[in-house]
């Protein structure tokens, strides 16, 4: 992803205001970046603060030079990150940065980063930990949170960093760039949920793991609604127990099928109320499918709360169970 693109067309504000922080040399010790599900939050904080540290900055991250490239590669001993989109961040994450930060930098430069991605999705213990470290910081040490639900964190938490909020770009506008990138029509509606950027929807394809993942929850997104649209609700529960069951078994690819089962309820939802629907590939089946399942708005809620512990330690194929029979339930 071209992050100084994305920020100059998307994100001016943000990107004007860091850069001049950055010139005059008047960085905050924290920053909390904030956007809705999909904006590039990990993304733009490695910019930043590669941008911190680059040797020859223009004007923000040159991403060519030795100490871009040693970041990039995970090579960058005075610089940390912790995704809590993968798994909750829990006190070891901030023992483990405080132990670091307390010795003198190994670098020249003598500056110290973390980055804290998705601190909704860190502890208790982890939260009371990193409050004492945000309020007495050290020389040169500069923290990037960041998060897709700034109402769920601690006002204290808030208080003490420099809030840059990310504006949502257009849902249209993100497939109709990810299809000019050279993505199929229907991944680019589904990952736009996921993914608030044509380029970066492109190069998620790209990688092997995350492709992986995306391509097994959109075979058992199409199956499920297909199965659905059948009618046979007893057949669809058999079908989830004998075969998505099977085939959901990573917490990345649980993430993408049931917010794939989010969007298409949300545009159920649409239908009903003769509004337009954002997965047009699928229109004629989502149609169908309005006019057969009851309780949409139950169901969606549920689903999304289901989407909310995925990252936690919870087991997969019950958590489907649970949502299959919530979808065929009847009046």
């Amino acid at each position: 992803m071209q992050v100084e693109r994305y920020l100059r067309t998307y994100q001016p504000v943000i990107y004007q205001t860091f850069l001049n922080s950055l010139q005059k040399d008047q960085l905050s010790h924290a920053y909390l970046l904030s956007g809705s599900n999909g904006a590039p939050l990990l993304d733009v904080a490695q910019f930043f603060a590669k941008s911190i540290l680059c040797d020859d900055p223009s004007p923000l991250a040159c991403n060519s030079c030795i100490t871009c490239l040693r970041v990039d590669d995970g090579n960058y001993p005075d610089y940390f990150i912790f995704d809590g989109s993968k798994a909750t961040i829990k006190k070891e994450a901030v023992t483990t940065i405080e132990s670091a930060f307390e010795k003198k930098a190994f670098e020249n430069k003598g500056i110290r980063i973390y980055i804290l991605h998705l601190i909704e999705n860190m502890t208790v213990e982890a939260i009371n930990s990193i409050l004492k470290f945000l309020e007495e910081p050290g020389q040169k040490v500069y923290a990037f949170l960041t998060t897709n639900n700034e109402n769920s964190i601690l006002p204290t938490i808030i208080s003490r960093c420099q809030v840059l909020r990310l504006k949502l770009i257009d849902k249209r506008t993100v497939i109709q760039t990810a299809i000019e990138e050279g993505v199929e029509k229907k991944d680019a509606e589904l990952l736009s949920y996921f993914y608030n950027d044509g380029e970066l929807i492109k190069e998620i394809l790209e990688d092997q793991e995350t492709n992986a993942a995306f391509f097994t929850a959109k075979t058992c997104f199409e199956e499920v609604i297909q199965v659905l649209s059948e009618g046979n609700f007893d057949d669809a529960i058999y079908h989830s127990q004998s075969n998505i069951v099977n085939k959901i078994k990573s917490k990345e690819s649980c993430r993408y099928f049931i917010n794939m089962l989010v969007m298409a309820f949300e545009d159920m939802i649409n239908i009903q109320n003769q509004k337009n629907v954002f997965l047009e590939s699928y229109a004629t089946i989502l149609e169908n499918l309005a006019s057969k399942l009851s309780h949409l708005d139950e169901s969606l809620i549920e689903l999304l709360k289901c989407s909310g512990v995925v990252n936690a330690n919870v087991n997969i194929p019950l958590l489907i169970d649970h949502l299959f029979y919530t979808i065929v339930k009847e009046d």
